[in-house]
């Protein structure tokens, strides 16, 4: 199942409508992504939680966990291996390989991938493309990809062009 998560610019009231399979908004993520502490929920078009994604500051490493509804606490690790950035998604038991930088990474059961999340741009922002294999992951690969996104790619705030107020010269006396 293809979900479409569209990162933009405009006013969208600190939400993301998530475009499910049939080209419809099947689902909503409410919250802010300007601070890593706030929480984020997951809510379907009728305004029924589903879930939400938390940061855990129980240790000296910050975690996050993710809680969905009728689901054991699912919480976000990262492997402290010096030869690769890899992630851990515990109660599932995922590992997420990949680049997330890049903005290409899969989700793992093995060896076998689970689901797969592509950043690619377009027209007004960012559009995270999350290609899910199976119904009872979405909710954990949807709020977790939102999290890696806010990891590792800034808003863009681009000033008003001309500068109001400030006059340019060429003269450098």
């Amino acid at each position: 199942m293809r979900f479409l998560l569209e990162l933009n610019q405009e006013k969208a009231y600190g939400q993301i409508p998530i475009t499910g399979p049939s080209g419809k908004i099947e689902y909503i993520i409410r919250g802010n992504l300007d601070n890593p502490n706030h929480t984020l929920y997951l809510s379907d078009i009728h305004n029924h939680e589903i879930g939400r994604l938390f940061c855990d500051n129980s240790g000296l490493i910050a975690s996050y966990a993710v809680d969905v509804i009728q689901h054991s606490l699912v919480e976000v690790k990262k492997i402290n291996n010096p030869l690769a950035n890899i992630l851990y998604i515990t109660r599932l038991n995922y590992l997420v390989t990949g680049s997330i930088k890049k903005g290409t990474y899969t989700f793992r059961s093995g060896f076998k991938n689970v689901a797969s999340v592509k950043t690619i741009m377009g027209n007004s922002g960012v559009i995270l493309v999350c290609n899910i294999e199976r119904p009872e992951d979405i909710p954990f690969i949807l709020l977790i990809s939102i999290l890696f996104t806010q990891w590792h790619i800034s808003p863009l705030r681009l000033p008003t062009f001309p500068p109001i107020g400030k006059s340019f010269s060429t003269d450098l006396n």
